[in-house]
């Protein structure tokens, strides 16, 4: 569910409950969903250029949805780069390094002849090494991932450093998406969030519900606020915390062995009642 940019978390809700809870390469959240669609045209949909995504605490889901807005926004034309600055838990910089290893032994064990035009094309995925992006052509979009880049790290740190290089960015790119660390992870080796959220146009908060404590989430909007960012809203992800319908229908399930055939009929009936079905 996605709440509007209040700061108590409590208005204009948007169910948004398919959401995986954590940060890991094997989730994937399909574009098309009607829940990243809410999100999607409330903030890169409506003309927003830069945005933010982040999370009071860590393994909330925030890599996920970045990931899908960007996929999104790709499938509606535009341009886009998606900017990894968690350095806490890097899932993009596991992919970058995946594809180099990947294009590396395609050149190694080809022919010359093919060596030289993967090379080619290794170097347009590359996007070149100036800047630090890799277009993921499979994908459809550019990534640049910092972990492990300190001189990157200790540059996008400084808030005008990292305007520059948005700018910079924005003169390739239609739109640009930022994957950040939790507001709550505040080391010498990461990037802070608030800061990045400062540098954008509109920031989401990803928040999982049932577990994350109340006052991180406070103390996370409270940095926010006191950057003056635009808080598009919050996004509640429900995966560990199951709607009522859900966990009916689930409890029906434990009844197939003896009543398969009722159970069946239950579940349909139980799918086609309204109010079960309304977004809290």
């Amino acid at each position: 569910m996605m709440t509007s940019p209040s700061h108590n978390l409590s208005s204009n809700n948007l169910a948004c409950d398919d959401l995986p809870c954590h940060d890991l390469p094997c989730h994937d959240l399909p574009c098309h969903y009607a829940e990243v669609e809410a999100v999607y045209s409330q903030t890169l949909g409506a003309n927003y250029r830069t945005l933010a995504v982040t999370s009071a605490a860590p393994g909330e889901g925030k890599s996920t949805l970045a990931e899908a807005l960007v996929k999104r926004a790709q499938a509606a034309g535009k341009k886009v780069l998606l900017v990894e600055l968690n350095t806490f838990n890097p899932v993009l910089k596991a992919r970058l390094d995946a594809v180099q290893k990947q294009a590396s032994t395609v050149q190694v064990n080809e022919s010359s002849q093919c060596q030289e035009a993967s090379h080619k094309d290794h170097e347009a995925a590359s996007n070149g090494d100036k800047n630090g992006t890799f277009s993921l052509n499979e994908q459809g979009y550019s990534v640049l991932a910092v972990s492990g880049n300190v001189a990157l790290i200790n540059q996008y740190r400084e808030a005008s450093l990292l305007s520059s290089a948005i700018h910079h960015w924005l003169n390739e790119f239609d739109c640009i998406v930022f994957d950040t660390a939790s507001l709550a992870m505040l080391n010498q080796h990461n990037i802070p969030a608030d800061t990045v959220c400062q540098m954008c146009d509109g920031a989401v908060l990803v928040v999982e519900a049932g577990k994350t404590p109340a006052n991180l989430i406070e103390e996370g909007i409270e940095k926010l606020v006191a950057k003056q960012v635009n808080i598009v809203g919050t996004v509640i992800n429900d995966k560990t915390n199951p709607s009522l319908l859900a966990e009916m229908i689930r409890e029906t399930y434990k009844l197939d062995p003896w009543l398969p055939n009722l159970m069946r009929k239950l579940r349909a009936k139980l799918a086609d009642v309204v109010m079960l079905n309304v977004a809290v």
